[in-house]
């Protein structure tokens, strides 16, 4: 492993564009049961490109600051 650049990770953690953004929501399954947030991909397909935008902003700021809320979390 010797061979292999170290720099093939260095994107691993690049927060997804908002094309990645839509074109993973857009291949997800319909009909599959929500998580705790009661978020299903319907819910997520139906939105629109600016809605979708402002949802991956929030998505991209609790990755970047490692804060992820739980469901009924009051902080």
């Amino acid at each position: 492993m010797d061979n292999v650049s170290s720099s093939i990770y260095d994107s691993l953690m690049n927060p997804p564009t908002l094309d990645e953004w839509l074109s993973t929501v857009s291949s997800t399954p319909n009909g599959k049961a929500s998580g705790p947030s009661m978020i299903t991909y319907k819910m997520l397909k139906h939105l629109g490109t600016r809605t979708s935008a402002l949802l991956l902003n929030l998505i991209q700021a609790c990755l970047s600051k490692a804060d992820i809320p739980t469901y009924g979390d009051k902080q």
